[in-house]
């Protein structure tokens, strides 16, 4: 038992997840096959990238999982590590679907490299510690392992073991996610991902992601089981409501930001790249992803809940934030690679704009990961959100020695 927060959580049935995870799992291995058969015939017969435009949507999922990783290890880390406790409910939910959401990053990346056992094997034999990749790489695979370690003793029941490790993993993943900027821009020196804001950005959106997730995960947990919610439960995710509210403004200012900088380019280091994005063939995606559904409804939706106190109208704001989120991460990865080198040399011949659009492989690859993490999921609640009589009666005793 780890899910569960109270010994007075039924002893639930795994018979309602059998057809969700058999159905995630064959979603699952087909995307993962179609990333198999683009190793053995070459990425670059089956993927929309090329040597203008390197990386692809397969980037996307890895930046989004990693980013959310990171965020709910930090929303973990109020529960366990700072002990705050209204969050501690959540802990136990929330390592678990850190742990599964690196793992989803980590696949994500390895099915977009073309020789991805490499990073393994020279970054043990031949590290360069003056690359920023290697560092991410090194950072990750403690964080990974940190964080692995944190959930067996939670489930040990090894409290003071498992904050050890949930501090070393948020050490870790903190500086990894402040650093991402830094790898992306080293792409050709792209100009789009270098702008100072990015690094508070990418640990705001992370935490305004983890918050969503933890909400519509822990909701969906209490709906497809047929339980009600315990009220340390209900406590907890109406104040990641609050905290969701409040990174929404926050975002809402890095999107005000943005308009400004695609209007008046003056005010931006990449003016070619935002004009494309907040006026260009990106406006769509940009106004109604980035701007509607990650930002303004959400927004509205939590505004309106103030008074409410409604567990569904969060769960509906964080699903379309996360939505939106998915959509930021999007453009975020391909606007900046369109720009062409040199642009500014008026070079003949020379496009204005480099072209991409993904490929049936790598949607698929996309759609395995995505799965991936669902599948994950849906084994969690399988494996450790179902009380056995003599675990439920060691719990009790336990809850009785705590209150008394």
């Amino acid at each position: 038992m780890i899910l569960f927060t109270k010994v007075s959580d039924p002893n639930t049935p795994s018979r309602n997840f059998i057809p969700l995870f058999i159905l995630f799992a064959i979603l699952m291995a087909t995307g993962i096959s179609f990333g198999l058969h683009a190793l053995y015939v070459g990425h670059d017969h089956v993927f929309g990238t090329s040597r203008e435009v390197p990386w692809g949507i397969l980037i996307t999922p890895y930046v989004f999982f990693a980013c959310l990783s990171t965020g709910l290890c930090i929303v973990s880390s109020l529960g366990q590590i700072f002990r705050i406790k209204v969050f501690e409910p959540i802990v136990n939910r929330t390592v678990f679907l850190a742990l599964i959401a690196m793992a989803t990053g980590l696949l994500s990346i390895a099915l977009e490299l073309e020789s991805p056992w490499r990073m393994g094997i020279f970054g043990l034999l031949s590290p360069n510690p003056l690359s920023n990749i290697w560092w991410k790489s090194s950072i990750y695979t403690i964080y990974l392992i940190s964080m692995t370690f944190n959930f067996l003793f939670l489930i040990l029941h090894r409290a003071s073991l498992a904050r050890v490790f949930a501090i070393v993993a948020l050490i870790a993943v903190t500086g990894g996610n402040l650093n991402m900027n830094s790898d992306m821009a080293l792409l050709g020196s792209r100009g789009f991902w270098a702008e100072n804001y990015m690094p508070l950005f990418f640990l705001l959106v992370s935490t305004l992601t983890a918050c969503c997730t933890a909400m519509v995960f822990t909701w969906l947990s209490d709906v497809i089981h047929g339980r009600k919610m315990d009220r340390g439960t209900r406590s907890a995710i109406l104040v990641l409501g609050k905290m969701t509210l409040a990174l929404l403004v926050g975002s809402l200012c890095f999107v005000i930001v943005k308009i400004i900088g695609g209007t008046w380019t003056q005010y931006t280091q990449n003016p070619e790249a935002m004009h494309l994005l907040v006026r260009g063939d990106f406006a769509l995606n940009f106004w109604g992803g980035e701007v509607f559904l990650a930002v303004l409804l959400p927004l509205a939706l939590l505004l309106i809940n103030i008074r409410r106190q409604s567990i569904g109208l969060l769960v509906a704001g964080g699903i379309c934030c996360l939505a939106g989120m998915a959509v930021t991460y999007y453009d975020l990865v391909i606007v900046g690679q369109l720009i062409p080198h040199f642009h500014q040399y008026n070079i003949i011949d020379l496009p204005q704009y480099y072209s991409y659009s993904p490929s049936l492989h790598e949607y698929m690859i996309t759609m395995g990961a995505v799965f991936f993490f669902f599948t994950a999921v849906v084994f969690g609640e399988m494996a450790f959100n179902t009380v056995t009589a003599k675990e439920k009666l060691a719990l009790s005793s336990r809850e009785g020695a705590m209150t008394s």
